[in-house]
Order: C-alpha cells, then sequence, then structure tokens
C-alpha cells in the first residue's frame, strides 16, 4: 500500500491525438510477449468516452491451476482504495455530517495530536501519524485478523513524524482513522457504506472489500524466483489494509469508479474540484500522473505483489486501469506508458531483453559515489548507496533497484530501462540518469 512515483509522469512532451483508434495489432505484439516470456501477469485497460479502446490480459491468475488472467479476473487494488475512501467522506460532508476542519478529537481523542488533526489533513497526509505498515513487526502480524478497535488501540501509542499539516508524508494510519470516521458518522460499516454509496449506485458487478473466497476468477500474487513462480508471503489478512487498501475489483469495476466519480455520480463537481486540488503532491485521494502533456489524476497501489494504477484525464474521458499479480522484476510502469501511447497514436515501444553482462568495479570506487542526489526539475531524490557488496540506487518513497556495472562510470537497471552514468563536474559528482525518453542531471546534495 506504499505511494508508488511513475517515471511515466516525465515523459517529454509532444503532441497527440484524441483519436478513437488505438495501436491494435502493436499492443496485441507486446502483451503477447508479456504473456509467452511470462514478464507479467496483468490485466490493462485503457477506455475513452465510456468505450472500451483497448483490454488485454496476460499470464495467470492462479499458477497452481493454471488459470489464466482475463477480463474477468479480479485483483487487489491496494491504495487505489484510498480515493473510494475519500469519496465517501466527500458525500458525508456534502450531507453535512462532516467538515473538513473537524478534529480527529471528536472521534477518536485518544489518537496523538487529535486536537490538532483534521479530517483534511489525514485525506492529504499531512496528520504526521507514523505509517503503521512501517513498523518492524508488520509483515509477522499481517497473516491474522486485527478489528478496528484493535487499530484503535494501536494507534494510541503511534509515533509522530511531524507537526501537523506542516508538510506532506504519506501514511497509511491516515486512512484506516478515515475508515473509522465514516463508521462513526454514518453508524454503519465501511463495508456497507462502500456497499450503498458506491458499489450499488454504479451499479459494479465485481467489486468488494477483502478478499472473497468464494470468487472463482479471483487472482493470487505471486512472486518469481530460483523455484519459478510462487505464491507471494506472507499473504496478507486483508483486516490489515481496510480503508486504506483492501478492495479487490475487475479492471473494468475500477475503470468505471473513475468515470462514475469524474461523470458527477458520486460527488458534486465542487467536491471534485476539492479532491482534484494538489497540494504538496497530494489531493483528496487523488494524485496527478501526467503522461506526456496529458494530465491524469488517479491512484496507484501495491498489496503484497499486486501492483496497480488507475488514472483519468478529464480533458478528453480517458482512463487507464493497469492491475498486475505477478512480475519478473520488470517495471510495471513501462505497461502503463506503452497502453497510453497505443491510446494516444504513439509508437509502442517493446522490452529489451537483452542481458548484457556486467564488470566487477572495486568496491571504494562505487562506495565514493554513494549519496543523495537530486535534479532540478525532478520531483524525487535518488539515493545511491552500497549494502551487503552490491549496489544500488533507491527514489524517494520507493523500493531500491539494483545497478549492474558496464564500467566503472556506467550502471543500469535494464528491467526498468535504467541507465546512470557518474561524472565529475565542478568539484562535484553527479551522473546521467536516462529511463526510456527521461533524461536528467543529478548532483550529489
Amino acid at each position: 500500500m506504499r505511494y508508488l512515483f511513475l517515471l511515466l509522469a516525465l515523459i517529454a512532451t509532444t503532441s497527440c491525438t484524441n483519436s478513437q483508434s488505438v495501436s491494435q495489432s502493436a499492443l496485441d505484439s507486446l502483451f503477447n510477449i508479456y504473456d509467452s516470456k511470462e514478464l507479467f501477469f496483468v490485466n490493462g485497460l485503457v477506455r475513452r468516452d465510456g468505450k472500451t479502446l483497448y483490454q488485454h490480459s496476460a499470464g495467470y491468475q492462479n499458477v497452481e491451476q493454471k488459470i489464466k488472467n482475463t477480463p474477468k479476473t479480479r485483483f487487489m487494488i491496494g491504495s487505489i482504495t484510498k480515493t473510494y475512501t475519500a469519496v465517501m467522506i466527500m458525500q458525508l460532508m456534502e450531507e453535512g455530517k462532516l467538515k473538513p476542519d473537524d478534529k480527529l478529537e471528536k472521534y477518536f481523542p485518544d489518537i496523538p495530536n487529535a486536537k490538532l488533526i483534521t479530517v483534511e489533513m489525514l485525506l492529504r497526509h499531512r496528520s504526521g501519524l507514523h505509517n503503521y505498515t512501517s513498523e518492524p513487526d508488520f509483515f509477522t502480524e499481517v497473516v491474522t485478523p486485527v478489528s478496528k478497535t484493535q487499530f484503535l488501540e494501536r494507534f494510541r501509542s503511534l509515533a509522530i513524524d511531524f507537526t501537523p499539516d506542516s508538510t506532506f508524508q504519506y501514511s497509511n494510519t491516515n486512512y484506516i482513522l478515515l475508515g473509522a470516521v465514516i463508521e462513526a458518522v454514518s453508524g454503519d460499516t465501511y463495508a456497507n457504506q462502500l456497499q450503498q454509496r458506491i458499489i450499488d449506485r454504479l451499479g459494479l458487478k465485481a467489486t468488494t472489500l477483502g478478499r472473497p473466497a468464494d470468487v472463482p476468477d479471483m487472482a493470487r500474487s505471486y512472486t518469481f524466483g530460483e523455484n519459478g513462480w510462487q505464491p507471494t508471503t506472507p499473504e496478507w489478512n486483508t483486516d490489515w489494509a481496510w480503508a486504506a487498501g483492501a478492495i479487490s475489483a475487475t479492471a473494468e469495476d475500477v475503470a468505471l469508479f473513475l468515470e462514475g466519480l469524474f461523470g458527477g455520480r458520486l460527488v458534486s463537481s465542487k467536491s471534485l474540484e476539492q479532491m482534484t486540488d494538489i497540494k504538496g503532491g497530494y489531493g483528496l485521494g487523488l494524485f496527478t500522473v501526467p503522461f506526456r502533456h496529458q494530465r491524469f489524476f488517479g491512484h496507484t497501489g501495491g498489496i503484497e505483489t499486486f501492483y496497480s494504477i488507475a488514472a483519468y484525464n478529464p480533458d478528453d474521458r480517458t482512463v487507464l486501469v493497469r492491475l498486475i499479480n505477478g512480475n519478473k522484476h520488470y517495471d510495471g510502469n513501462d505497461i502503463s506508458i506503452q497502453l497510453l501511447n497505443g491510446a494516444y497514436g504513439h509508437d509502442i515501444q517493446f522490452p529489451d531483453l537483452t542481458d548484457r553482462p556486467g564488470v566487477d568495479v572495486d568496491k571504494s570506487v562505487l562506495k565514493s559515489y554513494e549519496g543523495e542526489y537530486s535534479a532540478e526539475g525532478f520531483p524525487l531524490a535518488i539515493q545511491v548507496f552500497l549494502k551487503d557488496g552490491l549496489f544500488f540506487g533507491q527514489a524517494t518513497g520507493q523500493g531500491a533497484f539494483p545497478l549492474k556495472a558496464l564500467s566503472a562510470t556506467d550502471f543500469e537497471f535494464s528491467k526498468a530501462q535504467i541507465r546512470m552514468q557518474f561524472f565529475e563536474k565542478e568539484g562535484k559528482t553527479g551522473f546521467h540518469f536516462q529511463q526510456g525518453n527521461i533524461k536528467f542531471d543529478f548532483f550529489r546534495k
């Protein structure tokens, strides 16, 4: 359920078309590669004006039973759930049952800084409450059930990371508390409110809270290793994700949700304007996902090895949904990029499966590159470090990626098409960063 920044947001601006046509054959060839090489287990969907432009699946929803992914496959969508939770909060505000500046103290006075934290701060990840999924024992506990009462008891002793509203920091704690606020204000369960306020209102047929055991098309998540594809461990009890990340759905249902939201069927235009008012990188359950000169609004999600994105472009009513339940360490963002390339009439780029041999570089040289680097116009810093004899890069808020040395100054992470070439300029260490069409010069802070 961690926040995933999409590097597709930084592709160079070029002209685009709003044509209803899509690069069908090229995208089919691309998904055939994903499928035949088992690069991804995925369902990808692009719609415009309420009509499907393209949808395709690859890989398995269940490896053990040899059941392939199809458009009917349901995936855990992780933190995309937060957008659903934010919608219900906005609906309660429209009904006069809740206000943005209501203090958390009104509902849960025992939470740290409850007198200072508002509902809007929770929505915007500006509460300062520590992210409970970052606790060191989280992955040993996540297999067992947990109740809302147990969450609230745990949160009473939660650390404070910063003064409320002083900065943005993504924290799943915020949206668990918003789920509890929904229950306190409505006098009903979160699951029932989700059903009544969103699922029934939009007629969604394949959306639910949790991982229903009686749904035959429910995907499992998988990890690829030395023994091939194995179910991801630990398998979460979805109680632990709840209002922050526990919804499961098909790609089509997620698309219909976004179309309903931006089409005025869930909240007023004023509420939607507030949701898309981005401050510090985040709105109310939404953030921006730019593609070339287009600007989408949406969210990403990650739970186990389910990795998802759902995004909507209000200018031309295009919606992208990409749901993954397994990958061979390739960059899932590239699927999103290629689906949008197809939707906007651009060339489809195929994955480079070439495995270039690496070279040995003295550890002292690698050590000399360590540090935090930033680039003008690039929203994230990149940390470079040596760990257990291996060289890594890590962008703010993302997982670390291994860097293979092609020379003493040239490194790559080919599966995400990342190339980093180190240099010295005016006494400062930097590197040329390239990922696809993205090019920036980073310098050590």
